[in-house]
């Protein structure tokens, strides 16, 4: 996997964290058991992402959204130029799409706090919450 003739690393980079962030939103958002409102089919939804993630990429940056991916086809062709954009793309993507989705798009509780917690600590359905006065308290079940 290369950058497309004209296409800089910057541009490249973005390009990979757009592609991976809609994805991994895509993820996120249709296998999530808190959601009653998903109807249809996971599978198509993020098989289509993908597709949708390729159309638009592809010709720029060949469309990594995976660094397993593009560090194959680099190791065989002994091509690295510009490699950290397939490595440093899909994890930012990955990341701001996880952040974006847990603290804005569906957070599992109101209070920034608590979302700390949750984010912390771990899941919020693996504790009881007791509200003593004006605090909440996580306690392990």
């Amino acid at each position: 996997v290369k950058l497309a003739a004209g296409v800089n690393p910057g541009q490249g980079l973005g390009i990979e964290i757009i592609a991976t962030l809609q994805l991994v939103l895509c993820v996120l958002a249709t296998t999530d058991k808190r959601r009653t409102d998903v109807s249809g089919s996971a599978p198509l939804a993020i098989g289509l992402s993908v597709a949708l993630g390729h159309l638009l990429a592809i010709d720029y940056t060949g469309c990594s959204i995976n660094p397993a991916r593009s560090f194959g086809s680099a190791l065989v062709t002994t091509r690295f130029a510009d490699h950290w954009v397939f490595w440093v793309g899909p994890m930012l993507g990955g990341a701001c799409a996880a952040l974006i989705y847990d603290f804005i798009l569906a957070p599992r509780s109101s209070e920034i706090t608590d979302r700390m917690k949750v984010w912390t600590t771990g899941n919020v359905e693996e504790y009881d919450l007791d509200a003593d006065d004006s605090r909440v308290e996580m306690k392990p079940k």
